[in-house]
């Protein structure tokens, strides 16, 4: 099941390019990406920098001595964990039909896919909300990093593996939240999977997952992107319900792109084909020569 950090009221869409478009169709899935492969080279060490400098912050002024100990081994648990672990995503916006993100994402020919917030609620990830590098940023993450002491017991043994476990997690989801300001056109929502590197030990467990449960270790695929090879993760979408229509309602709506050379009808067809009704198509309202 999927954590919703953030609770969508909208279509989430995903721009894509028509063989995309044509894939997720035909699969019933979205892909998850290594964050660390996204177009924004500063994924997740962004979130990383920030946090880690919070939390030396907080143990230099609130949690100072022996008191703060326990700050410096989460700074080294984080460092270790960053390193042993990989975080998949795939990006939504709450925007359909945006220039910037047609030239971005399709090269103005591919397709916005806009989700029903119920497709995505049976994926094993978490929804958050892309947070952009601002001003506040350093406060934000103090008031984390302040929020995660708090719930540490100071008579309790330190080698607590609820406490760094939840920590992490609470961590994590900041720091791969935030985004460099650059990026704040997207109004990004994404969904996050985090995973160990290499398949755990089934006695072990998983060290970190993204609801504090331990959740199945999948096999990353990869695919050819701009800059390489891609590892990414399948996941199926749609409500899981008895019978095999679960995706059947699960696209709300599909906006063709600039120079898409589809037409509503050709698009109608590939959804009918594929087993999905009850979605509505427009053309984008953007125009570029």
């Amino acid at each position: 099941m999927a954590l919703l950090e953030y609770q969508p009221r909208q279509p989430l869409y995903h721009f894509t390019s028509l063989a995309g478009f044509e894939g997720i169709l035909k699969s019933k899935e979205l892909w998850f990406s290594d964050l660390t492969q996204m177009n924004d080279p500063r994924e997740l060490e962004l979130g990383f920098e920030h946090f880690i400098e919070a939390l030396k912050a907080v143990r230099h002024n609130e949690y100072e001595g022996h008191r703060g100990f326990f700050l410096s081994i989460l700074a080294g648990r984080l460092t270790a964990l960053r390193h042993s672990h990989q975080a998949f995503c795939c990006c939504f916006s709450l925007v359909g039909d945006d220039l910037p993100l047609w030239s971005e994402y399709t090269g103005y020919v591919g397709l916005s896919v806009g989700f029903k917030p119920t497709a995505i609620n049976d994926i094993q990830a978490r929804l958050q909300q892309a947070n952009y590098l601002s001003d506040n940023a350093p406060e934000a993450f103090r008031s984390k990093v302040l929020k995660i002491a708090a719930t540490h017991d100071p008579e309790g043994c330190v080698a607590n593996e609820q406490f760094w476990t939840q920590a992490s997690v609470d961590a994590f989801t900041a720091i791969t939240a935030l985004k460099h300001h650059t990026w704040a056109y997207e109004r990004e929502i994404r969904m996050i999977h985090l995973q160990t590197n290499d398949e755990p030990d089934p006695a072990d467990g998983a060290l970190v997952s993204d609801d504090g449960e331990v959740n199945e270790w999948i096999t990353p695929s990869t695919r050819t992107g701009a800059g390489g090879e891609v590892s990414y993760l399948p996941f199926r979408f749609g409500r899981y319900r008895d019978g095999d229509d679960k995706h059947r309602r699960a696209i709300a709506r599909v906006i063709i792109g600039p120079k898409c050379t589809l037409s509503i009808d050709d698009v109608a067809a590939m959804l009918a084909t594929n087993g999905y009704n009850g979605v509505e198509i427009v053309r984008s309202e953007c125009r570029i020569r």
